[in-house]
């Protein structure tokens, strides 16, 4: 999912040059220890942060099909067959 959302993210973070700056000063405070490595890419910040939000709503809807299986099957169906007709 990381490779789908990547390029969405940089896109993004390209067009305001938000990516080019936050990177350049991200890059000196992991050398020193001050930034974490894996957040000294805003882009691959993001992105994990977004799959981090992916993964805690397909955990809750899993919870909810374990709790009520056949209530929630049907309702998930009527989601995805819903949408399909409109």
């Amino acid at each position: 999912m990381a490779q789908k959302f990547l390029p969405i993210v940089k896109k993004a973070t390209e067009d305001v040059q938000l990516a080019q700056q936050y990177n350049q000063f991200a890059e000196v405070g992991a050398r020193f220890g001050v930034v974490k490595k894996d957040q000294a890419s805003l882009e691959q910040y993001v992105t994990q942060k977004a799959l981090d939000g992916v993964y805690t709503m397909m955990a809750e809807e899993e919870k909810a099909i374990r709790k009520d299986p056949m209530g929630q099957a049907s309702s998930l169906i009527k989601k995805v067959f819903g949408a399909v007709g409109k």
